[in-house]
């Protein structure tokens, strides 16, 4: 297994140490395995999961209060599962919980073809004009 040091995440990632550390602090990743001198090592899935957090904040417009939601359901889910103690009630809740990320998800995309048509309805203005005068 390969460990990754903080500073190649930071390059891998995009994210200040500061980022990843409160990232970690409040729960959007687990906390890394450490050398004797007390230094972050970082597993590839790690990074990976960070990559995810980078997206849905980034891409998305996930706030970290909604990631946190997510990841802590995630959690509970995948927890209760290999527990063997997901009740229906449960299972009800987090069908719920799911279902609400999905809408806001469908949400976020719909409002952001939205915006990438009026971009483009503006790039296409752009275009007309600069023709038309040149």
């Amino acid at each position: 297994m390969t460990l990754i040091m903080i500073d190649e995440v930071m390059k891998l990632t995009g994210l200040t140490k500061r980022a990843i550390r409160y990232y970690e602090e409040i729960g959007l990743i687990k906390p890394p395995q450490r050398t004797k001198g007390n230094i972050r090592q970082y597993t590839e899935e790690e990074v990976s999961a960070l990559k995810k957090v980078v997206e849905a904040k980034e891409v998305l417009g996930f706030s970290l209060q909604e990631l946190q939601h997510f990841m802590e359901l995630k959690e509970t889910i995948e927890r209760d599962q290999a527990q063997g103690r997901l009740e229906l009630k449960e299972l009800e809740h987090f069908e719920e919980a799911v279902e609400e990320q999905l809408d806001m998800i469908h949400k976020k995309i719909k409002s952001m073809m939205l915006f990438q048509q009026e971009l483009q309805e503006l790039l296409e203005k752009t275009k007309r004009v600069k023709t038309e005068q040149y």
